[in-house]
């Protein structure tokens, strides 16, 4: 009799923990399903700070983008991947004015860029970061930044010359900003330091901090990631998240798909300069097209 009623007893805790682990699959579903539509609908009411309309270039008859159409929304990290020579850095050279497009636009809160020169574009709202680090070795951390901040001085060359009133003012205004940028990244204890004789992540940073310092309404940044560690991801990957939370739109270049997926809000894919994918992470990394783009066969092949 207690052996059937102990066997009774087991079906019945069995039963039971198969039923929580029902539960918590299905509530699983229900959260992502939520987020997802949580996403959407911010999409929907979210301003739309960038576009690409049918963005397309070609060089010597060579189509690098392809009437590409792209949409960034403010206070987003929206990851740009795909595989080498997708067209995702042309992306940004097209954006910050280095080429002109063949065909198509780009509109930063609804204004054409087209023809606007590199300086103007960085003075309305874009700055960028770059694969290969590009800082002034010559220079500080601290006078790095402030260049950056230079980007919206007034005084002009003279004023700086002269010593004017309004000069001296936008220069101390400059050194303060430029330190508050640098503690914001978590690098001001290397603010004296030249930038060449800087470790490398921090002049990973520094460049960030440099971007920063042209209070950009986009920022974008090109392979961020490229020779870290993996602690060193993980310290980018929340300097990414704060930069985002402090009100600015970031757009990605990224190769280490663990960073893009825990960190974008949406990711877009191009493969030979088409735009093949743009939805959220979990999506995305499931999709067949991307799949195949970057294992270069049918992603149900066997």
């Amino acid at each position: 009799m207690y052996n059937v009623l102990f066997v009774y007893l087991a079906m019945a805790v069995l039963i039971s923990i198969d039923t929580i682990r029902r539960d918590r699959i299905q509530k699983g579903k229900d959260q992502e399903r939520y987020v997802q539509e949580r996403t959407l609908l911010g999409q929907k009411t979210k301003r739309v700070l960038l576009e690409l309309k049918n963005l397309t270039i070609t060089f010597g008859g060579v189509t690098a983008l392809n009437a590409v159409n792209l949409k960034i929304y403010q206070g987003e990290i929206l990851a740009l991947i795909g595989p080498n020579g997708a067209g995702k850095t042309t992306v940004f050279n097209v954006v910050t004015g280095v080429y002109r497009a063949t065909s198509g636009e780009v509109l930063l809160n609804e204004q054409s860029l087209d023809g606007m020169k590199r300086h103007h574009i960085t003075k309305i709202g874009i700055a960028r970061t770059f694969q290969n680090i590009r800082l002034f070795g010559d220079m500080t951390a601290l006078e790095n930044v402030i260049t950056g901040t230079d980007v919206h001085k007034r005084s002009g060359l003279l004023g700086g010359l002269f010593g004017m009133p309004r000069a001296r003012r936008e220069e101390k205004a400059g050194r303060v900003k430029a330190h508050e940028i640098l503690q914001f990244i978590g690098i001001d204890e290397y603010s004296d330091r030249l930038a060449r004789n800087l470790p490398y992540g921090v002049q990973r940073r520094l460049e960030i901090a440099r971007a920063l310092g042209t209070n950009p309404q986009l920022l974008l940044l090109d392979e961020p990631a490229a020779g870290f560690n993996p602690a060193e991801k993980v310290e980018l990957a929340n300097t990414i998240k704060k930069i985002r939370d402090a009100g600015y739109t970031v757009l990605l270049i990224e190769h280490d798909m663990s960073l893009i997926m825990g960190i974008s809000d949406r990711v877009a894919v191009l493969d030979f300069g088409q735009k093949i994918a743009d939805d959220l992470p979990s999506v995305v990394q499931n999709d067949k097209r991307v799949i195949e783009a970057y294992l270069g066969v049918p992603a149900d092949a066997s």
